[in-house]
């Protein structure tokens, strides 16, 4: 390898530069020419021709002044070289590496960017999990005072953990609870659900709402923005009927928050005047909540237009606890006080023998669901972590490259007195750098990752979103996770160049010690290895997905546009809610655009059940649901034998009503099909009900797309169990949901102007919440084992070619003794599916232990599928034959004259 530096000396002699200057001036310019001559020599070029054209460059005077001003610092301080100790310690050193870090990244920009791609693909969806997992689990409510001291409290029949009947407690119970407690601040009670707001000059929408006791945002520790909260005055019957908004609501509605102070605006079609607006921060203790608006429990009744006003009970409360006392001591003490009850006086707490009270730390989330949002977290932070492993991985291998070939800069520094530690603290800075601004390019990856994570988490209808915050914690473990990542992948190739010697570095000519080139083999192996495991799930939860997408749900959601209404709730009496359907639908049905439309009591189950007798002994559970006319021609649901409803029927008032049944129910209680005409037999309450059976319809899977069909009666809407108190409009068109959703809201508000249509939705939306887990796992396994591949195969691009360049000289004698280009090509592939071999094994044994997390999810396929772990390896073999293209093709251009010629 030629030596530049007594030519750039007398090349820089004439600008006079100071000794120390000269000195860093001349290396960088060497390894310039140096790496400028290795390039020329890989394309082919003599070794004569390539020694001329890298001098060429710094030849000429005045491109020589350029260079050198260009690499003048504007910094008055003039710095050392690396490799001196600097007078300033730590910092100066710091300042020093950070500085040259950044000098030597501007002079390899495709190294740099690389680095930058491989750092930004890693930690942007690292980023888009913690986001998602600390907004689910971690993340305290905001707004609220203290979050520490509050807890959640049920109070039910509990059959599991994520099961329970609820059960509630009268005020008077709860006083008795917080009388000289030994645990409790507070409790109030809460119940956060939806209502209709209209506003001064708009027509009515659908948002969160909560009805609340008047001790509730004390014991939150709420501010107000303007005016005063819910105060226990106003939780009384016959009290004015009040409300407090959401600091968005507020100004949107009234410009100001203080101007919509004693302003009056309607909750379902009930007056209520504002009282107060709570500060931004809060909108409902669960991140899904985005309440919009609270009143007084004893509001609720009115609000929702019973003809009895009575007080509001409660089963869900929040707890205020005393410094210091954890959940389960306050459990434990508001049970003892429940049986206490119980025991002084059992005819008056009968109900209370049967309850117990479970409190859970923190806000957040629903109690209920914590257990299965806490696995999907930590599964979503094991993949996590296994994307990080894999960045860490591929980093490290491309700085070893860049270390080998700057060995001989190294060697120099070292010469010039630099420390191991200083050596290593300079790379570690340099990939430091690296890591930050790739994780800051990483962030805007990150913020359409957790998009797509929450619209697979919860699919909501348009209009009733919510956002996962990118806060300070998680800006911060961003932070943490990129200096980890940058320091860890650094670690090994700055240990490695600082054990060789000065004088081994100057001779190697930028070839690899064997150390390196076993270390850069692992690392490739490790990229494999943790592509291969993600991409096995990926593969599992895509078949699983397929699998359910495949399973006969009984009806076709396709096409069909779902909304909600609730006559009842805004003042209409049933009969008037049966005439506002049928006016609806009649409009509706005559449109040319809409193919099919229908009602009911629910889109696919109304949710109410009952137990009726099973043939041969015992009971089974049933659900019911209300529908009208055209509503099994609407959803595709076939009629197996007899008829559906008539308008007439649909609608009709008194009397038992016709019914048809599920063929499950059928089989169930009679043990045929053949039922039409006979009589399904309820009994409640010791009287009994003959409804005749008009028709048997096919199974309908309206809970888990998993478990069988669950038996359904269907009852004439008019005389459905839920007294026709909500309802969902189905409408069937190639229309898009938006626009016939539009549609339906201007038919409707023509007939009861004041009653909104909510939750305007594809139907297929209820379809995808019950494979929520699914969808979510599938595409951020799928994504982020697409980007494990990528990373790994210029990882293993990166080794082969590396490798190929170092072994020039024994491909040419190879080919100057006989070898063929057949034989030359085997050995570039033997050596890259060598490494990607024990890739491979390593993989299969990861996935065979890593999907184990995932075993819950599967449906159709098991998780030891053959067929899926033959796809995954044969698109490895795939990414390592294209990696091996460039370097192959490389290594057939060397020229064994030339080789010859060297030696």
């Amino acid at each position: 390898m030629p030596d530049w530096r007594d030519e750039i000396r007398r090349r820089l002699e004439p600008l006079t530069l100071s000794p120390t200057r000269e000195a860093e001036i001349v290396e960088e310019l060497a390894q310039h020419c140096e790496d400028r001559y290795r390039e020329l020599r890989a394309a082919g070029t003599s070794e004569s021709a390539a020694h001329a054209r890298a001098l060429d460059e710094i030849d000429d005077a005045e491109t020589l002044r350029r260079e050198v001003a260009r690499l003048e610092r504007p910094a008055p301080v003039v710095l050392l070289p690396i490799g001196s100790q600097p007078s300033g310690g730590w910092l100066s050193a710091f300042w020093q590496d950070l500085q040259q870090a950044m000098r030597r990244l501007r002079r390899a920009p495709g190294f740099t960017l690389t680095v930058l791609a491989a750092f930004a693909l890693t930690i942007g969806p690292t980023t888009a999990i913690v986001s998602v997992g600390n907004w689910l689990m971690w993340r305290p409510q905001p707004g609220v005072g203290q979050p520490e001291q509050l807890a959640q409290m049920y109070v039910a029949q509990w059959d599991s953990d994520s099961s329970m009947r609820p059960m509630s407690l009268s005020r008077e119970t709860v006083s008795d609870l917080l009388a000289n407690s030994g645990t409790l601040d507070g409790l109030a009670g809460g119940q956060e659900s939806s209502a209709s707001l209209a506003l001064p000059n708009s027509l009515p929408r659908q948002v969160g709402a909560a009805h609340v006791t008047g001790d509730y945002f004390e014991v939150l520790g709420l501010r107000m923005r303007a005016g005063r909260a819910i105060q226990r005055g106003d939780d009384r019957l016959g009290s004015p009927h009040v409300a407090v908004l959401a600091e968005a609501t507020a100004e949107r509605a009234f410009g100001t928050a203080e101007n919509a102070l004693d302003k009056t605006l309607t909750i379902n079609n009930r007056p209520f005047t504002v009282v107060g607006v709570v500060e931004r921060a809060f909108e409902g203790i669960a991140p899904t909540s985005a309440i919009e608006a609270w009143v007084p429990a004893s509001s609720y009744f009115y609000m929702r237009h019973f003809a009895e006003l009575r007080d509001t009970s409660f089963y869900s409360f929040v707890a205020r606890l005393k410094p210091g006392v954890g959940a389960s001591a306050a459990a434990g003490e508001i049970n003892g006080r429940l049986r206490a009850l119980f025991q002084r006086d059992p005819k008056t707490h009968s109900r209370l023998e049967r309850i117990e009270a479970r409190v859970f730390s923190g806000l957040g989330e629903t109690p209920l669901m914590r257990p299965h949002r806490r696995t999907q977290v930590r599964t979503m932070m094991a993949i996590a972590v296994t994307l990080l492993l894999l960045g860490c991985a591929n980093v490290a291998n491309l700085l070893l490259f860049r270390t080998t070939r700057g060995q001989h800069e190294i060697a120099v520094r070292k010469a010039l007195g630099a420390s191991r530690a200083r050596l290593i603290q300079a790379q570690v800075t340099e990939s430091c750098v690296l890591a930050m601004a790739g994780a800051w390019l990483g962030l805007g990856l990150a913020f359409f990752l957790k998009q797509l994570m929450q619209r697979l988490l919860f699919p909501r209808a348009p209009g009733m979103g919510f956002t996962v915050p990118v806060d300070g914690a998680v800006l911060a473990a961003t932070v943490i996770a990129a200096l980890t990542t940058g320091i860890v992948a650094a670690l090994a190739p700055a240990l490695m160049a600082a054990r060789r010697t000065s004088s081994s570095g100057l001779r190697s000519g930028g070839r690899s010690s064997t150390g390196s080139v076993r270390l850069r083999g692992a690392l490739a192996s490790l990229q494999l290895a943790l592509s291969l495991t993600l991409l096995v799930g990926a593969l599992l939860l895509v078949t699983t997905l397929h699998n359910l997408r495949q399973t006969d749900i009984g009806f076709n959601p396709a096409g069909v546009t779902a909304m909600y209404v609730s006559p009842v709730d805004h003042g209409y009496k049933p009969a008037e809610v049966n005439g506002y359907l049928r006016q609806v639908l009649a409009v509706l049905s005559e449109r040319g655009d809409v193919q099919e439309a229908a009602a009911g009591a629910g889109a696919l189950d109304a949710a109410f059940h009952m137990d009726l007798p099973r043939l041969g002994g015992g009971k089974f559970e049933i659900t019911t649901n209300g529908v009208t006319h055209n509503y099994f021609n609407t959803l595709g649901i076939p009629i197996l034998r007899g008829r559906e409803f008539t308008e007439e029927e649909a609608f009709a008032a008194g009397g038992d009503p016709p019914i048809l049944i599920t063929a499950s129910l059928a089989l169930e209680a009679f043990g045929t099909l053949d039922v039409v005409g006979r009589d399904l037999v309820l009994t409640r309450r010791t009287q009994e009900r003959r409804l005749p059976i008009i028709g048997v319809v096919g199974n309908v899977r309206t809970g888990s797309l998993t478990q069988p069909a669950y038996p359904v009666m269907y009852q004439p809407f008019g005389r459905s169990e839920t007294g026709g108190r909500r309802a969902e409009f189905l409408i069937k068109s190639p229309l898009p949901a938006s626009r016939a959703g539009a549609m339906a809201a201007e038919i409707s508000s023509r007939a009861a102007a004041s009653v909104p249509l909510a939750s305007i939705r594809p139907l297929t939306i209820d379809i995808d919440r019950q494979l929520a887990r699914e969808r979510l796992f599938a595409w951020l396994l799928g994504l982020l084992g697409g980007v494990g591949f990528v990373l790994a195969s210029l990882g293993l691009y990166g080794l082969v070619s590396q490798t190929t360049i170092e072994r020039r000289r024994e491909f040419g004698i190879r080919m100057a003794v006989g070898a063929s280009r057949r034989d030359v090509v085997t050995l570039v592939a033997r050596y890259a599916f060598g490494v990607s071999a024990v890739g491979m094994a390593f993989g299969l044994a990861g996935a065979y232990y890593g999907t184990r997390i995932v075993d819950t999810m599967l449906f159709g396929v098991d998780r030891l599928d053959p067929r899926v772990y033959a796809v995954a390896v044969l698109t490895l073999l795939a990414v390592v034959a294209i990696a091996c293209v460039g370097p192959a093709v490389r290594a057939l251009r060397v020229q064994p004259v030339e080789v010859l010629r060297a030696e």
